[in-house]
């Protein structure tokens, strides 16, 4: 399947849709946060072009496999994301002469394009990268809460090595 779409070759009067299935080797990115295969998202994208401003708008849909961040369990992740933003050809930097460019509310929604390609696997997958939370806890995914066990040397050594354990044996009486 191919990843990149022409820009000039889109129809003005006509969406192009793509729906289907990612597996995770489709998202060279994301498998590094994954923790097992067998992740997958259904899809579904629509560009629209209008002269040479692109919409693009979609949605993504399924269950991811990440790992807890405090024990390292793997959880799963359901993903059901919707997106919409526009995309516009990336203008040559070196024009505006080092200015500043102060961004409005809308510019945020804004995205880029060059060589008159879009890479519209790349945009399913920076999707699934911002739907993932910023931090993954069992209880936040609806698990109970994490247990990390210790054994018993490492018990011990919490105790000795306590810088505040000296503290404890100071003559200091509670009244």
């Amino acid at each position: 399947m191919e990843r990149f779409i022409q820009v000039s070759l889109l129809s003005e009067s006509k969406a192009w849709i793509q729906e289907g299935e990612l597996q995770t080797n489709e998202m060279p990115r994301l498998v590094d946060i994954l923790v097992a295969d067998g992740s997958f998202l259904q899809y579904r994208i629509n560009l629209e072009r209008n002269k040479k401003e692109v919409t693009c708008s979609g949605n993504l849909e399924g269950t991811l496999s990440i790992a807890c961040d405090r024990c390292g369990q793997p959880l799963k992740l359901d993903v059901n994301e919707e997106f919409t933003f526009k995309m516009v050809p990336e203008t040559n930097l070196e024009s505006q002469n080092g200015k500043e460019v102060l961004l409005e509310d809308e510019d945020l929604d804004i995205d880029f394009y060059q060589d008159d390609q879009i890479d519209w696997l790349g945009i399913l997958e920076d999707q699934a990268i911002l739907s993932l939370p910023i931090r993954n806890l069992c209880e936040e995914q609806g698990q109970s809460a994490c247990e990390i066990p210790l054994n018993p040397q490492e018990i011990e050594n919490l105790k000795t090595d306590n810088p505040f354990a000296s503290l404890n044996y100071s003559g200091w009486k509670n009244n």
